[in-house]
C-alpha cells in the first residue's frame, strides 16, 4: 500500500480562491483588511516565516505593516506598540511573530491582543471559547488540518484520532477542535511512555512534536491518515517528525514536510483575517 500524499498548496489554492470573493465584497464597503505584524529579532527563520505572512496579504489586495523590532526592545515597548494596534480601526488583525525574546513574557504579551484582532487564535479568550464548544478564531494549524481532511472526505466523527504534541500552538487546540466534531481523542507528547502502543491504535494520526523522524513504520496502523506538523532543520535540511518514506507505505492518506500543512496553516492565518474583517466591520 502506498499512501495518496495530501496537497496543502493545492488545499490552500481553494482558500485563496474562496477569500478573493470576500475580500472584494469589504472592499466594495470600503473596507480594505489589514493586518499588522510585530517581529522582535534577527532570526533568520522568524523572518522567512513573516515573509511568507506578508506576501500572502498583499497578493490577496489586502493590507500588510510589519514593525521590526531589534531583540533588546523591552516588555513594555511592545505592550505599548500592541495597546496602539488594539485602538487602531484601520488594524483588523495583528500577530506577534514567535519565538519572542527569553527577556519577555511570551503569554503576557499574546494576552495583550485584543481577542477580536487575534488571527492566531491564541488569545485566552479564543482558546476559552474553543474550550467550550463557541464560535472563537480557532489557531491557524489546527484550522488548516480540519479543512485538509475535509478536502479529501474524511470523517473526523466517532475516528479515533491520537496527537503527539500539547503545545498551545497545535496540540492542544488540535484536541478540542477535534472533540467538538465527536471525535475520540488521545493527547500524547515525547515524553509519553510506550508512544507506539497509542499512535499504532490510531485512525487518525496528528504529529506535533518538534522532534525529527520520531514516528516509524512499526508505530503506525496500517491506512491510518497521517499529518506531519513538525519541522526540523539538520544541517540546513528540514525534516518532519515522521519518517515519510516506511510510514508512507502503511498510511492511506500522509502530508509531507514541505507543501503539505505549511501553505495551509498560511492560508487559513489570511482566512482568520478575513473573518476579524469582516466581523469588526459588521460591529462598526
Amino acid at each position: 500500500m502506498s499512501a495518496s500524499i495530501i496537497d496543502g498548496r493545492a488545499i490552500a489554492a481553494e482558500v485563496y480562491s474562496e477569500l478573493t470573493g470576500r475580500i472584494e465584497k469589504l472592499k466594495q464597503q470600503g473596507v480594505i483588511p489589514r493586518v499588522a505584524i510585530i517581529e522582535i529579532g534577527e532570526d533568520e527563520m522568524t523572518k522567512r516565516y513573516v515573509n511568507l505572512k506578508e506576501n500572502a496579504a498583499i497578493r490577496l489586495g489586502m493590507e500588510c505593516v510589519t514593525y521590526r523590532l531589534v531583540s533588546s526592545t523591552s516588555q513594555q515597548r511592545v505592550m505599548d506598540l500592541i495597546d496602539q494596534l488594539n485602538r487602531d480601526p484601520s488594524v483588523h488583525g495583528m500577530l506577534v511573530q514567535m519565538p519572542l525574546p527569553d527577556h519577555m513574557d511570551t503569554q503576557a504579551v499574546l494576552d495583550a491582543i485584543d481577542p477580536e484582532k487575534d488571527i492566531d487564535g491564541i488569545h485566552f479568550c479564543n482558546q476559552g471559547k474553543l474550550l467550550n464548544g463557541e464560535p472563537a478564531i480557532i489557531a491557524c494549524t489546527p484550522r488548516a488540518i480540519i479543512r485538509m481532511l475535509d478536502s479529501i472526505g474524511v470523517d473526523i466523527k466517532a475516528r479515533h484520532t491520537v496527537i503527539v504534541g500539547k503545545s498551545i500552538l497545535v496540540g492542544r487546540p488540535i484536541a478540542m477542535c477535534f472533540l467538538n466534531r465527536s471525535a475520540t481523542v488521545s493527547v500524547c507528547h515525547t515524553s509519553t511512555p510506550n508512544l507506539g502502543d497509542f499512535t499504532r491504535n490510531a485512525d487518525i494520526l496528528i504529529v506535533a512534536a518538534g522532534s525529527a523522524k520520531l514516528i516509524k513504520a512499526d508505530m503506525v496502523k496500517e491506512g491510518a491518515v497521517v499529518i506531519d506538523v513538525g519541522q526540523t532543520n539538520i544541517d540546513g535540511v528540514l525534516y518532519g517528525d515522521v519518517d515519510f518514506d516506511t510510514v508512507s507505505e502503511k498510511a492511506s492518506y500522509i502530508t509531507k514536510v514541505t507543501g503539505g500543512v505549511g501553505p495551509m496553516t498560511v492560508a487559513m492565518l489570511m482566512t482568520n483575517l478575513v473573518d476579524c474583517a469582516e466581523n469588526l466591520s459588521a460591529a462598526n
